[in-house]
């Protein structure tokens, strides 16, 4: 089996793969200072819940991380508690997909881990959705490579901006109000924030496929805010949660590492 770790500003996801099928995942929060040991119980913890043995079950490890300390502690809680060396998500692997931008090792790996198993699903041209801490739209073009997109702030991080930069703003639940014309100051909160929001996805996936005419591409979400949004919408064509623990077991599948199990 292939364990994916999947490493965000806000939550690590791993996910458990038998092939091409994933098995399990699990969720933890980010947290910068997290040792190996810690990450090591807590992968422990959930794995034995779930009736597995690790790491007796595992054959590889790749991590895709946008929150560098991190992975040095994943990296080191993989060959310490699971006796493998990871593979690390970079853009200097065999992505199986060109990246064509002006500086493609500073594009996130959750970016081009979307972009490759949203391809491989549906081909290209395609549009990815990642709706978490930051909202991303990441374009496959028409001959199959990454050639960039847009990067705006969550629609989480944007309340919880608006609650701690005013005195009398209270920070709300993310959940559309009866109407867009508020009658209090939640409502109209909800409002800007969440039925605000749509417009905004709405508008920039209007002008993106507008470069991408003639061709008419798919628009497939994830992240943890994308069931979130997604009933207030008619333009997200597919949702997959786990978008990017595909992505990282397809580069995997190309990187396979040539090593012997580690000595515990």
């Amino acid at each position: 089996m292939l364990l994916t770790i999947d490493v965000g500003n806000t939550n690590i996801v791993f996910g458990l793969f038998q092939g091409e099928r994933l098995l399990h995942h699990w969720r933890m929060a980010s947290r910068p200072d997290a040792t190996a040991d810690e990450l090591g119980v807590f992968l422990a913890a959930t794995a034995r819940h779930a009736g597995l043995a690790l790491p007796q079950d595992l054959t590889g490890v790749i991590i895709g991380s946008v929150a560098p300390p991190l992975t040095a502690a994943l990296a080191r809680m993989s060959r310490q508690w699971l006796g493998l060396e990871p593979v690390i998500m970079r853009v200097s692997l065999d992505l199986g997909m060109a990246v064509r931008v002006k500086e493609p090792a500073r594009v996130g790996a959750d970016r081009l881990l979307n972009a490759i198993a949203a391809r491989h699903r549906f081909g290209a041209p395609v549009i990815t959705l990642d709706l978490g801490t930051a909202t991303k739209f990441d374009v496959v073009g028409p001959e199959g490579a990454f050639i960039g997109g847009a990067i705006a702030p969550g629609f989480r991080t944007s309340a919880d901006a608006l609650a701690n930069r005013t005195a009398l703003l209270p920070r709300i639940d993310l959940a559309a109000p009866p109407a867009p014309i508020g009658d209090d100051t939640i409502s109209a909160m909800q409002s800007g924030v969440l039925l605000g929001y749509v417009s905004l996805v709405e508008g920039l996936l209007a002008r993106i496929k507008a470069e991408l005419a003639p061709h008419r591409p798919p628009v497939i979400a994830t992240g943890g805010l994308a069931g979130v949004i997604k009933p207030y919408t008619d333009v997200i064509d597919e949702h997959d949660p786990h978008l990017t623990l595909r992505g990282l077991r397809l580069v995997y599948e190309r990187n396979k590492p040539r090593y012997d199990r580690l000595d515990l």
